[in-house]
């Protein structure tokens, strides 16, 4: 899911893409020639009490614009959720008009995007890189699923051997993470198997390996039974919690900083009606009116992928997650050496999210 190779570019200057979106203009009052924003453990607010759970409506910016890199009704649903059961227009917020692209990172650096659903890791490299106001806000997908699907006839890690297979793009982290699932079953990724680098996501890698140009691929819950139903199988597969999508913003946070708070306390509502397991086909009918795609396959595994611990019901992680994931992703090359995520990460407007609904703060402030 990572896309560090673009990074330099994208943290130097504002590239050119998706037409009007990443321009390089953006709104007056950004924080350009101002110190970046400190999010540091020495800034933090002292104690629950400290934190502001009342978002002031009159100022929080009306009309947004969101960019979300995935398609899949997953990424999108908190959106749409929120505005059908007016949970925006409850924190002030009049509209959100969702910006599908590839990579939101330049126009949320150039200003015509306000908030971004994207890796975290990617975010908090970026973070890094630019030195400005850009910081991960909240954890959106929390769990992981490493899966390796397989062709018709693959039923052993030595049926597998001499297969081309891929885990997407060289250099990311589901590349990593496969090589890693492979050793863990016995087969060395050098040695025994090809593996190939693709673009694109993982309903990329899912049709590569239907139209037989792989004969292995990393792959996501949804596919099982997609996978199933056309003679192939789930060879491995491994389940952990990993923090690796989730909002980020830039300059939003200096300009309108009532307006990250509200944008979660409505999202994260949305989520507490989405994870309610009860709420399924109101969700479910809500999303296809939207056209979004949803198959009866990709219905199937709603109760994992809504689960409260996959799309996590308040936005919040464990410290100890996120350092291991840091960690494993400067080994992969994906984040910078000796990046502090603390410095990079902005909880203050998650924390008043999570006030304002009656949330448990979540990272607690002790455990940082």
């Amino acid at each position: 899911m990572n896309r560090f190779p673009k990074l330099l570019a994208t943290v130097s200057a504002c590239l050119v893409v998706v037409g009007s979106l990443a321009g390089c203009g953006g709104s007056s009052g950004s924080a350009t020639t101002a110190a970046p924003l400190d999010a540091s453990k020495a800034n933090l607010p002292k104690s629950a009490d400290d934190i502001n759970g009342t978002i002031d409506t009159s100022k929080v910016k009306k009309d947004l614009v969101v960019g979300v890199d995935n398609p899949y009704y997953l990424f999108h649903e908190d959106i749409e959720v929120a505005a059908a059961n007016g949970y925006f227009k409850e924190f002030g917020i009049n509209s959100v008009d969702i910006k599908t692209v590839d990579d939101p990172l330049p126009p949320l650096i150039g200003g015509s995007l306000d908030l971004m659903l994207y890796d975290t890791d990617t975010a908090i490299a970026a973070a890094k890189k630019s030195n400005g106001d850009l910081r991960f806000l909240s954890v959106y997908l929390g769990g992981e699923a490493n899966i390796l699907g397989v062709a018709p006839g693959i039923n052993t890690a030595e049926d597998l051997k001499g297969k081309t297979i891929t885990g997407g793009q060289f250099g990311s982290r589901n590349d990593a993470i496969l090589r890693e699932l492979l050793q863990a079953n016995g087969i060395d990724p050098a040695k025994d198997v090809k593996i190939v680098s693709t673009g694109g996501q993982s309903e990329t890698r899912f049709q590569a390996l239907l139209a037989g140009t792989v004969q292995g691929a990393s792959i996501q819950l949804r596919h099982e039974l997609l996978l199933q139903q056309a003679g192939g199988k789930v060879l491995f597969k491994q389940t952990r919690d990993v923090p690796q999508v989730g909002w980020s913003a830039d300059r939003l946070l200096r300009d309108s900083p009532e307006t990250a708070p509200a944008f979660l306390a409505a999202t994260l509502k949305a989520r507490q009606f989405i994870t309610n397991q009860a709420n399924k086909a109101t969700v479910l009918a809500l999303m296809r009116g939207k056209k979004y795609n949803i198959p009866p396959a990709y219905e199937d595994v709603y109760t994992q992928e809504n689960s409260t611990t996959y799309h996590v019901a308040d936005g919040g992680f464990k410290p100890a997650d996120m350092d291991k994931f840091i960690a494993d992703q400067i080994g992969f090359k994906n984040v910078p050496p000796g990046t502090d995520w603390h410095q990079y990460t902005y909880l203050v407007p998650l924390w008043r999210a999570q006030k304002a609904l009656g949330l448990p703060l979540n990272p607690a402030l002790q455990g940082l």
